[in-house]
């Protein structure tokens, strides 16, 4: 399995957005939060003076960081098994002004909030709610609860956390979406998987429900995705990775989604999705083998081109990858440690790259240290657990930027809002 799934379910960060000022104004960069390869540590670089202002105790070194949608809580994973989450304060508040947003800085720390189950795998945020999937166990090694733990966030900012669980009939390495007006995306188990006969069973959903969470977790409607894996939204698009085409949810506001597949144009898939601007982009390749190119995911069409598929250079595999906010430009960090930048459209080009750190082990779970990517503001920034430095890139000149000495072997970090 490539880093990308641990990138996007299991990593964050949390930036300021660039914003111009006045005269008398100080714009504030932000803070990056931080998980240690060998020290069992939660750390904050501060990017306004470039120094670590904080540092926190965790369980376990090599923490799992998934960043909230306002940029404010990070979700930290520990125990790949049995598994505890916690929910982490950056003490970052954003406060939108038309053309730019304000930050300010308050006292970081853990919420009074802990959650502990089986396989806690995915994260998402969005719509006021932040949902903690645990996967349950193999049913085939012992009977274990799947579920769901959704978590408003206005309770998180208030420090009185409050949850919703939502029990899945059966384990799944699922997902629970928000879309607001406590309605849900909800995964639904692969049969075949739940009954525990066959140990071969994939773990992934094959279809999700559309679920009003105030009538009972009501099903409203149902919607086919065979061995789902990625997920995004953009402008109220849902994009579900699935293994006969990416499924396209859409609403018109009133509470009716429609269903459009938008097909591969061969025989491989996508299993990680990105969002930015209009378009989304996929990672593609074989199941069951490295993937080693990119899929352009166009919502308003109903089939992939040739065109819209590039080859990663140099054969290398996905591995990292994120979508920078100008919805322009692909950030792809890969084993051979270079830093490639890409423009999507109009067509595929290559237009920089950087020689970011060591060659690393791309597979997910690799036991030594690996590089993580994530994007805030206008820059992307690379741990090097190797060299103890946090390596910042400039996507808008798209020249390499500051070298942060952090110490220790920096690895995981949490990803945030990202500007043009």
């Amino acid at each position: 399995m490539s880093l990308v799934f641990r990138l996007l379910a299991a990593t964050a960060l949390v930036g300021g957005l660039a914003a111009p000022a006045s005269a008398h104004e100080t714009v504030l960069r932000g803070r990056l939060v931080f998980g240690d390869h060998e020290a069992a540590t939660l750390r904050i670089l501060d990017l306004d003076t470039g120094k670590v202002t904080h540092s926190f105790d965790v369980p376990q070194p090599n923490p799992s960081l998934d960043m909230s949608a306002d940029g404010r809580f990070v979700v930290v994973k520990v125990g790949d098994e049995a598994g505890t989450v916690r929910v982490f304060d950056s003490g970052l508040l954003r406060e939108p002004h038309g053309d730019h947003v304000d930050i300010d800085k308050a006292d970081p720390g853990f919420v009074d909030l802990t959650l502990t189950g089986d396989k806690p795998a995915h994260v998402l945020s969005g719509h006021g709610w932040i949902s903690v999937f645990f996967d349950g166990q193999r049913p085939w090694v012992r009977p274990s609860e799947a579920r769901a733990d959704l978590i408003p966030a206005a309770s998180l900012a208030s420090g009185k956390p409050e949850r919703l669980t939502w029990k899945s009939p059966a384990p799944q390495h699922g997902v629970a979406v928000p879309l607001g007006d406590d309605r849900w995306f909800l995964s639904t188990p692969n049969p075949t998987y739940a009954k525990g006969d066959d140990t071969s069973a994939s773990s992934r959903p094959d279809s999700f429900d559309l679920v009003d969470a105030r009538d009972g977790w009501k099903v409203l409607d149902s919607y086919s995705c065979p061995l789902m894996h990625g997920h995004a939204e953009r402008d109220g698009v849902h994009a579900f990775g699935c293994a006969d085409g990416v499924a396209l949810l859409k609403t018109d506001g009133t509470g009716a989604w429609t269903s459009e597949r938008f097909a591969y144009p061969d025989e491989r898939v996508s299993s990680a999705i990105a969002a930015s601007g209009d378009i989304m982009v996929g990672n593609y390749g074989k199941s069951g083998s490295p993937f080693t190119a990119f899929l352009r995911i166009n919502p308003s069409a109903s089939s992939a081109k040739p065109d819209d598929v590039f080859e990663i250079p140099d054969g290398q595999q996905v591995c990292q990858f994120a979508l920078a906010g100008d919805g322009r430009t692909l950030v792809h960090l890969a084993g051979d440690g270079k830093l490639r930048l890409y423009e999507i459209a109009p067509t595929w080009k290559e237009v920089a790259r950087f020689d970011a750190v060591a060659p690393f082990d791309c597979a997910f779970g690799a036991p030594t240290p690996t590089p993580h990517l994530a994007l805030s503001g206008t820059s992307a920034y690379v741990t090097d657990p190797i060299a103890g430095t946090i390596h910042e890139f400039y996507l808008a000149t798209r020249k390499q930027g500051l070298d942060y000495n952090v110490g220790g072997a920096p690895s995981t970090i949490a990803g945030g809002p990202s500007g043009g």
